[in-house]
């Protein structure tokens, strides 16, 4: 049974039972405990509550605390659907993962006009701020509002997408809503040589070391975009992938990798670039 398949059947016998969410939920079905309003329930209240795992064999448990239900289900002994309910619960799925596109995008374009207000609005960074002076850098290509440093995060094309905002004790916090994927900070112009890395702490360190351009990817997730849009933007660079050494996540049993290092990797092979390791023991 296909996964889109299996969250039909989970749904189907929630419905079976008499619990029947009011809106779509078959695309956020997942190990996290999802609490929803079901039919019968009194606006904002959520009784409805669903886990689904779908590793494996496919199991999960659903019940709603109105109607004092609790049940558990399995993949095994689920009820096939018929053809015409299968192409039902397709359409259904598909109209609501549109509907969660459309309004991801607008909330995103929200956030845009937020952050762009805030950046024109901020003033020059204090050199004294707690995170600049912990990371003996100045704080090049930002900008502070309060006590926050600001990060722009743009795309390709240069357009403000969020910002990132920095506390002095290092804590950091995006525009709620905004977009992340796919965004970077170039700091400096590159003669040649642009250095990415995930956060500006290590790449602003990297360029006062060195002189050379930075770009701050702000996730492991987001290097090999940074990467390829470094590539499109300064064809003729040199790209240098900085790796985050991160060997305490491979004891974590829900990761098992070196993200810093193979995003690093991943990265610099995405755009024939290198990679610059740092000492093992050295925080990054």
């Amino acid at each position: 049974m296909s996964e889109s398949d299996t969250r039909l059947a989970f749904l189907s016998a929630m419905e079976a039972v008499g619990m029947k969410p009011v809106e779509g939920i078959l695309s956020r079905l997942g190990p996290d405990l999802l609490r929803f309003r079901c039919e019968g329930d009194k606006p904002g209240k959520l009784n409805g509550w669903a886990i689904l795992h779908l590793d494996g064999v496919p199991a999960g448990a659903f019940g709603n605390y109105r109607l004092g239900l609790s049940q558990k289900w399995c993949a095994g002994v689920a009820e096939q659907l018929s053809p015409a309910q299968r192409s039902e619960r397709s359409a259904a799925i598909r109209e609501e993962q549109e509907a969660r596109a459309a309004d991801r995008i607008r909330l995103q374009v929200q956030a845009a006009q937020a952050v762009e207000q805030e950046w024109e609005r901020a003033g020059p960074v204090n050199p004294c701020h707690g995170y600049l002076v912990a990371k003996g850098i100045d704080g090049e290509g930002l900008r502070q509002r309060g006590n926050l440093l600001l990060v722009p995060m743009s795309d390709e094309a240069g357009k403000l997408w969020n910002l990132q905002r920095i506390a002095p004790d290092g804590t950091k916090r995006f525009a709620k809503g905004g977009r992340q994927r796919g965004l970077f900070c170039v700091i400096g112009e590159p003669q040649g040589v642009i250095c990415i890395g995930e956060g500006y702490g290590t790449c602003a360190v990297v360029r006062r070391a060195t002189g050379e351009a930075v770009a701050v990817s702000f996730s492991s997730a987001n290097m090999v975009r940074t990467a390829t849009a470094c590539r499109s933007l300064y064809p003729d660079s040199d790209i240098i992938a900085l790796a985050d050494d991160d060997p305490h996540l491979i004891d974590n049993p829900n990761i098992r990798k070196n993200l810093g290092m193979e995003a690093a990797y991943a990265a610099a092979a995405a755009v024939g670039g290198r990679v610059a390791l740092p000492p093992r023991g050295v925080a990054a």
